[in-house]
């Protein structure tokens, strides 16, 4: 069975926080009729800050798409080759023994892919495999766990390097209006976060024991892009927020099957998505009380940073962890996408 080792998260020094996006509101959008109810959303998140690329007063005077590319790509490598290096680092692996490279981005684009800038700077093997993954928003970190879990299946010598990086700030538009546009606009930050997975046991972690995918149907307008000259515009239907509901009964089923009931979950890695996102993770999978405290940290410092968000909150779930504990690993994305995995906690000593 393959394990996931201590990740890396790496986040740009540039902060922006609520009372900013409040600011910004009240500034450059007095006249909108939905300022008021704009404005009480963006003070119920729960977010205390975001770290982006940039500072907030130059995200504002973003304007082509040319522009953003260019600030994609430089930063992208940057913020993902600091994370990576540490990750390879934490799994006690020589570089040799890298077999896949997977990165989850949708914030921007590069070709070649981010997975091949990574291969020549860690100097990774040339028959490294590479999967660059680039339209599963949100859920992409659990999609690249649980695509790894199958490489590592294949061999006990395939071990997985998986990156994610997002600079969710170059989809900030200034003279966007909608009320969607305030309150994304107020809940996704940049970051990059990597891990390792180890096709042995031979190492403290989370052992991945069984993996689902599914989506729902017909629910293709709830999380999307569009393709504008000034860069992508983000965006999310009021109807993803009673997806949970719709798929809660899968997962549960999923989870009594694998670990016997729900009650006996020891932790939950759940990507952060958004205070009601997480609330109706917790109601509707009948978790305990606390069961996403460091999911709920995770979105207060460093809001929803789409893919790397569920590496973030399975750093912090390696403080405290004792072997034999068992959990799940879950995020939802475009589609309405969920990944979700099973394991139990591992330890090498």
């Amino acid at each position: 069975m393959s394990v996931l080792c201590l990740p890396s998260v790496n986040y740009p020094e540039n902060i922006v926080t609520n009372k900013e996006m409040v600011t910004f509101v009240d500034k450059y959008h007095k006249s909108v009729s939905h300022k008021k109810t704009a404005i009480r959303m963006i003070n119920n998140t729960t977010i205390e800050k975001r770290h982006v690329i940039l500072p907030f007063e130059e995200l504002i005077k973003l304007d082509t798409f040319g522009i953003r590319s260019e600030l994609y790509e430089r930063y992208a490598k940057a913020l993902s080759l600091t994370s990576a290096k540490k990750a390879l680092l934490n799994s006690k692996l020589k570089k040799e023994n890298i077999t896949m490279v997977i990165v989850t981005s949708c914030t921007g684009f590069m070709m070649p892919s981010l997975t091949v800038h990574l291969i020549n700077e860690l100097g990774l093997n040339a028959d490294t495999i590479q999967m660059p993954i680039a339209q599963m928003g949100c859920v992409g970190g659990a999609y690249a766990i649980n695509r790894a879990t199958e490489h590592c299946a294949l061999s006990p010598n395939n071990n997985v390097l998986i990156v994610a990086l997002e600079t969710s700030s170059l989809c900030f538009h200034k003279n966007a209006s909608r009320l969607q546009d305030f309150v994304s606009d107020s809940i996704f930050g940049d970051g990059a976060a990597s891990v390792v997975m180890r096709a042995d046991e031979a190492y403290s972690g989370i052992k991945i024991t069984a993996t689902k995918t599914f989506i729902i149907n017909d629910t293709e307008e709830y999380i999307k892009y569009s393709m504008t000259d000034n860069g992508f515009k983000f965006s999310l239907d009021k109807d993803v927020m009673y997806s949970v509901k719709k798929v809660a009964p899968i997962m549960k089923e999923f989870i009594i099957s694998k670990l016997g009931a729900v009650d006996k979950i020891d932790f939950f890695v759940s990507h952060t998505g958004g205070k009601r996102i997480l609330d109706e993770v917790e109601e509707h999978l009948f978790l305990k009380p606390g069961t996403l405290f460091h999911s709920r940290e995770s979105l207060r410092l460093f809001g929803n940073t789409s893919s790397v968000s569920v590496i973030d909150v399975l750093a912090r779930h390696f403080e405290g962890r004792k072997k034999g504990d068992k959990g799940v690993i879950s995020a939802f994305g475009p589609g309405f996408t969920t990944e979700i995995a099973v394991g139990e906690w591992v330890s090498s000593a």
